[in-house]
């Protein structure tokens, strides 16, 4: 909810990035599926429930569901970056200024 109404946008942002991120290369473990020769049971896939694939298929699944996580986690660090917007609860501060865009008076 602070996300939402605005309030503590950046620190929550990042730290369900953070979250997400690392949910997501705990729960889709693609890469490990890739060079394996054993057959898997697809699970909680609706319509294939109990088939059996082969273990570049189950990458395939995996690899899906990863950069879907990981869009989310780009779109909360953009959050991060740019702020919660003028109409927030708080941090009305808008972009956050990087030394190398500094501009010297």
């Amino acid at each position: 909810w602070l996300v939402v109404i605005g309030m503590k946008s950046r620190g929550v942002a990042l730290l369900l990035a953070v979250t997400m991120f690392l949910a997501a290369v705990w729960m889709h473990p693609w890469c490990l599926f890739l060079f394996s020769s054993r057959t898997y049971t697809m699970q909680g896939v609706v319509g294939m429930e109990g088939f059996e694939v082969d273990a570049f298929t189950m990458a395939d699944h995996h690899r899906y569901f990863f950069f879907q996580s990981m869009s989310t986690v780009g779109a909360l660090l953009l959050l991060v970056v740019h702020g919660p917007g003028p109409l927030s609860a708080d941090e009305q501060d808008g972009p956050l200024e990087f030394a190398s865009e500094k501009t010297v008076a």
